[in-house]
């Protein structure tokens, strides 16, 4: 048999270890609830990108033998929220370049188109190009066609 002393050692040790048991599982815990709302908090900060859409317009280009038409309709990304405000106030610019832009082209051209990208990154200088030199800001980072139809 065991005396009482040596019971209540056991116990003492037992409450000790207990108690270490619980402050390490508490603190581990709050550090993990720490480590994850940092990680939230970063991804909330990340910019978001933001999509304006032009109104749908229809363009005349020449073919060999007759006038065909380009359907074109198109978003522009920007970090900017408030970058659909500059739009709407630059729209009769932007729309005149892009009626400019296209009818340069040729039909056939853009009838055989195979690279869109090329002809996205077209646009996008010639907006920006627009944008700067009447005076609006710069914040296209990219162009995208949502509605390429040549007939």
């Amino acid at each position: 048999m065991q005396s009482q002393g040596s019971n209540r050692k056991q116990w003492g040790r037992s409450l000790i270890l207990l108690a270490a048991v619980s402050g390490l599982s508490y603190w581990g815990g709050t550090q993990t609830a720490d480590y994850w709302s940092k990680d939230s908090q970063a991804q909330t900060l990340l910019p978001t990108a933001h999509f304006h859409k032009l109104d749908r317009f229809v363009i005349s280009v020449p073919g060999e033998q007759f006038q065909h038409y380009v359907q074109l309709e198109l978003a522009i990304k920007s970090q900017s929220a408030q970058f659909g405000e500059v739009l709407e106030q630059a729209e009769p610019l932007v729309r005149n370049g892009l009626m400019h832009l296209f009818s340069k082209k040729q039909y056939e051209e853009l009838s055989q188109l195979e690279d869109l990208n090329g002809l996205q990154n077209e646009v996008k200088v010639l907006l920006a190009d627009t944008l700067s030199r009447n005076g609006y800001p710069d914040q296209i980072d990219d162009v995208l066609f949502t509605r390429l139809v040549v007939q």
